[in-house]
């Protein structure tokens, strides 16, 4: 039977104390402990523990732990619910969020096979799942950024006073578990990439199909902003988690590692002595040793005639010239040279016949220089051309270049 809020939240504030007690037992908590906590947290005039006890199944907030006797645990809703509240998130695994790409993409085809059939009430309950999922991916990646901020936060007060080695372990755990493949995840042309892709189209295309019903352009129209924020959101939240973790991570690798070669050194010197590390021949450590100056007579024969030498005027070295490689394309001359020129069919191809010393690189950086640059309106075209270069052929659709007005 669903609970009442009403009853939920009164009860949730009066209990308030217990609830938080009970929030932090991990482990979970046998029906002693419970009675306990509830007899040090209640009024006289409150309830018999036992009805408490009654309050809570009922209520939904514990259950029954299932491997153990008189033993309970909170729900997951209200730990999600707490968890919230208190800021103390928990880490989602980059698995789960492949697990939501994968339903995304059958209530993607569920869109289009509602939009194919014109189905107005089959499509508004697909965009209504789209919506909840969408949002659900994007509190997980929200929440992972903070549990691993908070974690960084809390290594690096250390007041549990955890040794180097096992502070990387924690942070490592982080970086190869939820970090790196989440970059794998996120990144351009990857999978999630490509599936929000598809996911956009299908929104743009199938919401022309229903532009007749208001109610359900209106549904299309929010739910391609939330994949949005969703979009933009995810990517802040890796960036800034990387932030957080790739300086404590890089410092306590190296912690750790020389902790880890010292250990292992004493543990050598202790068996088998100093000489067994051979240091000379790892280190090259130098030797140097004064016993003389000067010991070589040739040598300071040598010097005793060169006393007394008055060097000559020394050769003059000629004015340094300004010279350009051919192959670097100044950014000034660019500019300069493109804007008497403009307007111009194709800019690649005539930055190919303008610099055609220059390399590969520089051309596409040349390229991409003009693009920023703003010197003009531009207009790609709609069928791609090949541009053949002694080391690679660039393929690319030719962009017209006009006056600005």
């Amino acid at each position: 039977m669903a609970a009442n809020p009403h009853g939920f939240f009164r009860f949730a504030a009066r209990y308030y104390p217990l609830l938080l007690d009970l929030f932090y037992r991990r482990e979970g908590f046998t029906e002693a402990d419970l009675r306990n906590l509830i007899e040090s947290t209640c009024a006289e005039s409150d309830p018999a523990p036992v009805t408490v006890i009654d309050q809570l199944l009922s209520l939904g907030i514990i259950e029954a732990i299932p491997d153990a006797t008189a033993s309970f645990e909170l729900t997951a809703p209200v730990q999600n619910l707490l968890s919230f509240l208190l800021r103390e998130h928990r880490l989602t695994s980059t698995k789960v969020l492949q697990v939501y790409l994968s339903d995304l993409d059958d209530l993607r085809e569920e869109l289009d096979g509602a939009a194919r059939q014109g189905l107005g009430h089959q499509a508004a309950r697909a965009l209504n799942d789209i919506s909840q999922l969408l949002e659900r991916i994007r509190q997980d990646s929200h929440s992972n950024r903070e549990a691993i901020i908070g974690e960084v936060v809390k290594l690096k007060a250390n007041r549990q006073r955890r040794k180097v080695r096992e502070r990387f372990e924690i942070i490592n755990r982080l970086w190869s578990r939820y970090l790196e493949p989440l970059r794998d995840l996120i990144d351009v042309s990857k999978a999630m990439d490509a599936r929000l892709d598809d996911l956009d189209r299908s929104l743009t295309a199938n919401g022309g199909t229903f532009a007749h019903d208001g109610a359900l352009t209106r549904e299309f129209s929010r739910c391609r902003a939330r994949l949005l924020r969703l979009r933009r959101e995810m990517v802040e939240d890796f960036h800034e988690s990387i932030r957080e973790v790739e300086p404590l991570y890089i410092s306590l690798k190296k912690e750790s590692e020389l902790v880890r070669g010292a250990s292992r050194a004493l543990e050598i010197l202790d068996r088998a002595g100093v000489a067994s590390l051979q240091l000379p021949d790892m280190m090259a450590i130098p030797i140097w040793r004064i016993e003389g100056t000067f010991s070589d007579t040739s040598l300071e024969a040598f010097f005793h005639g060169i006393k007394g030498y008055t060097p000559g005027e020394a050769p003059r070295i000629g004015d340094a010239q300004d010279h350009v490689r051919p192959e670097f394309i100044l950014p000034t001359d660019l500019y300069a040279r493109l804007e008497l020129t403009l307007p111009v069919d194709d800019l690649l191809a005539w930055i190919l016949e303008t610099y055609p010393e220059a390399g590969v690189g520089e051309v596409v950086r040349a390229y991409g220089r003009v693009i920023f640059h703003h010197i003009g309106t531009m207009q790609f075209g709609t069928v791609e051309r090949r541009y053949p270069l002694p080391e690679a052929t660039l393929v690319a659709r030719p962009l017209r270049l006009e006056k600005i007005g």
